[in-house]
């Protein structure tokens, strides 16, 4: 499948992968610092950005299977996995499927549980609410709680991004999402180390949800960034490149 990358920087190759109703603009200057430490790959999930939605039910672990393929295609060797919020679900769903392969994980402002049924719930309403209504009014509210200054001069950037998001994309992934599986199983006997960034802000991820998770993980990373919602590769940026940046030279 055709998958729209931007590359640059040399060295270790980093692949950063989006989060919901984002493309690969997410990370832009992020992605320029951060190439200091490596070779920096940042993508558009299939369905988002120039990356076409594959036909049929689209699920996290077919999403996973098909970035892990594209990836040795490209003969990308022992790459370092950095997902953002949605993208996180996809890169677990590629290290559940080969560990060996994906041996650094980042999840940014991510998580290894289920959907509780509060949150099944909201993932049927909104599904409701953009079948009814369409993408834009749904974006206008969605982007602004995602940062913790509901006023950041960036939260209009991000919106310009995410209502390029087609409204079938947005209910896929929102499908996806609701019924993906538990990886806490996984995160138990995964041998290798993973660093969990969190948002001491986050209304999305909670921070003692992060918390949990990272107990759950003999090798696990844990960094909850100051003052940051479910954005920290806006909100703190240079702290997030700079953890990023050690976990990638370790």
């Amino acid at each position: 499948m055709n998958i729209f990358f931007c590359e640059q920087g040399e060295g270790n190759p980093v692949v950063l992968i989006h989060g919901f109703c984002e493309t690969h603009e997410i990370w832009n200057g992020f992605d320029n610092k951060l190439s200091k430490y490596g070779h920096v790959i940042s993508i558009d999930l299939p369905g988002f950005g120039k990356s076409p939605l594959p036909p049929g039910p689209l699920t996290v672990d077919l999403i996973g299977g098909i970035l892990l393929n594209w990836l040795k295609e490209k003969h990308i060797e022992e790459p370092v996995l950095v997902g953002h919020s949605l993208g996180g679900y996809i890169v677990l769903a590629m290290a559940a499927r080969d560990p060996e392969y994906c041996k650094k994980l980042v999840l940014f402002h991510s998580s290894v549980f289920a959907d509780s049924d509060e949150k099944k719930a909201n993932r049927d309403k909104v599904i409701d609410f953009v079948t009814k209504n369409g993408v834009d009014p749904f974006i206008q509210t969605f982007v602004p709680s995602l940062f913790y200054n509901k006023t950041h001069p960036e939260v209009e950037r991000i919106r310009a991004i995410s209502t390029q998001t087609s409204a079938i994309t947005l209910v896929e992934y929102t499908i996806a999402m609701r019924d993906r599986p538990s990886r806490e199983e996984f995160l138990g006997k995964y041998p290798y180390t993973m660093l969990i960034l969190a948002g001491d802000k986050d209304e999305i991820i909670p921070l003692d949800l992060s918390k949990k998770m990272a107990s759950l993980g003999s090798k696990s990373i844990f960094f909850a960034l100051p003052d940051t919602g479910h954005m920290g590769m806006i909100e703190s940026d240079l702290l997030a490149i700079e953890k990023i940046g050690q976990f990638i030279l370790s």
